[in-house]
């Protein structure tokens, strides 16, 4: 049986402000999906191959489909978006992957990866807040995602068992945490993570008794300042969506995951999108299979 783990606070100095947790959405949560036996390990490798197609989970506000699954000893987590802005946002200003091992919305755990990179060459052009976003879907902003995607080679860890600070995408930590982001050859930005059930719950493996235990994985994504709005923060669109369905969009992307890229956008402003940070839940139970 998994046992509940007193965790010491470990500051990380790359979590960003923009977090997801919240006092108000502390607590277990009633919209709990079920869980995904995953029978073959999956590669951390940024393909979404081994993945469902579609993603079987689809947050519209925040342009990102998402999906997760556990074995006996591993939680696997990953997030595709073919859309150019979210995948700007993410790139240049970060994301944090939270676990709460309770299925509410007060995580312990957060990955930070990307990192914030105010060095990264992707950046909005003059006057971003009046061009139409089809200005910017240009072979120049492709390769500068991809380079991006590339350099995305640094994370941190926070609360997880025996494994916190920064580190290197291409270490192998002790604890065995992998992440990894890429460009897909269909322009699909793709997230993955392998986090050992060792580091939440600290026993190696599940068991029969940890069958349908709630879980939860939250996504949080920060916003570009709005040059446009005078004492404007990062924007104040907050999605909180606890898991949908597969939906496809229309433009950019697409391809394997079936999920495009920039859908309707506001006429008064086509790049709102930019400045709005997103938080996603997911809510779903461990599954076990002896």
């Amino acid at each position: 049986m998994l046992n509940k783990y007193i965790r010491g606070i470990v500051p990380v100095v790359f979590l960003f402000s923009l977090s997801c947790n919240s006092s108000k959405h502390s607590g277990k949560s009633k919209d709990a999906m079920p869980g995904t036996w995953q029978s073959t390990p999956i590669s951390i490798d940024g393909d979404s191959k081994d993945w469902p197609s579609p993603y079987p989970n689809f947050d519209a506000k925040a342009e990102i489909a998402y999906a997760t699954s556990n074995d006996k000893e591993n939680l696997y987590i990953t997030m595709e978006t073919g859309d150019e802005m979210t995948q700007m946002k993410i790139l240049k200003q970060g994301m944090i992957v939270s676990i709460d091992t309770s299925g509410g919305k007060n995580a312990d755990f957060h990955i930070n990866f990307p990192l914030p990179n105010d060095s990264d060459p992707i950046d909005l052009p003059q006057g971003a807040h009046k061009q139409d976003p089809g200005a910017m879907q240009t072979k120049q902003l492709d390769v500068k995602l991809s380079k991006s995607a590339k350099d995305a080679n640094q994370f941190s860890l926070e609360g997880f068992i025996n494994c916190n600070g920064g580190y290197m995408v291409s270490q192998n930590i002790p604890c065995g945490i992998k992440v990894i982001a890429r460009i897909d050859e269909y322009k699909e930005l793709v997230w993955e993570a392998v986090v050992p059930l060792k580091t939440i719950y600290n026993e190696s493996a599940i068991t029969a008794g940890d069958a349908d235990k709630p879980i939860s994985v939250c996504f949080a994504i920060k916003g570009f300042k709005n040059p446009a709005a005078k004492g404007a923060d990062n924007g104040n669109g907050m999605s909180n969506n606890t898991g949908g369905t597969g939906a496809n969009l229309s433009g950019r992307g697409g391809g394997r995951g079936g999920h495009g890229g920039g859908g309707a956008r506001p006429a008064d402003n086509p790049l709102q999108h930019l400045y709005e940070s997103t938080k996603t839940w997911k809510h779903f139970a461990l599954v076990y299979k002896p």
